[in-house]
């Protein structure tokens, strides 16, 4: 008898609220459909935030609402993870080692875009372009540091329902509720804007690194 594989994804985010803010509603609606989760946060985010908040905890309840089946929170040093290369890409071998259950298939990864203007985003990418090296699909999400240069080529059509749960999941990060970029109404305009370059209602784009169908 062949054996029955999950399919599962791996989302990566540099800091608390990345993942949600670039591929919320997909990950929303992967894992409606049975996808296995697991989403990795590489910093605690803490620069430039009260020193009295806990953004993992944050990111542990919007990923957790999300639905994501393990959320692994790790301690790099947040603004300086370009001198920690080699550590996080052994960090991220690991959990896809030893993290997923073996009746799951990695067949995607979520992370962030190399051409972006914060230091920490583009050295995530690197270090996950490495790590998920014998992953077959590669796509890179779109961050408000990358809104001036971020071309997709992949869209996933996102539903009112998904749209609206990664709303409410970014609305989770109570630490962040002054920044405009995290306000409702600028996310429906990206997923928008997003929607009319592919002929949809609403839309998150992905670059590709790889794409193996």
């Amino acid at each position: 008898m062949k054996l029955q594989y999950q399919k599962g994804i791996l989302a990566i985010g540099a800091h608390p609220d990345d993942i949600e803010l670039g591929c919320g509603a997909s990950l929303a609606r992967l894992i409606a459909e049975g996808y296995y989760v697991i989403a990795v946060v590489m910093t605690a985010g803490t620069s430039g935030c009260n020193k009295d908040v806990d953004r993992h905890n944050e990111s542990k309840m919007a990923l957790s609402f999300l639905g994501c089946q393990q959320i692994v929170h790790l301690d790099f040093e947040d603004t300086r993870t370009s001198q920690q290369l080699d550590e996080m890409i052994k960090a991220l071998e690991d959990v896809i080692k030893h993290r997923f259950p073996p009746q799951v298939r990695l067949i995607r990864a979520y992370t962030m875009h190399d051409n972006d203007r914060h230091q920490d985003h583009r050295a995530v990418h690197k270090a996950s372009i490495v790590a998920c090296r014998n992953i077959p699909q590669i796509l890179g999400y779109e961050t408000p540091s990358t809104w001036l240069t971020f071309i997709p080529q992949v869209f996933e059509n996102v539903s009112e329902e998904k749209f609206t749960k990664k709303v409410q999941a970014i609305s989770l990060h109570q630490s962040q509720q002054h920044r405009d970029y995290i306000q409702s109404e600028r996310l429906r305009t990206v997923a928008q804007f997003r929607g009319q370059q592919a002929g949809c209602n609403l839309c998150e784009g992905f670059v590709v690194h790889k794409m193996i169908l």
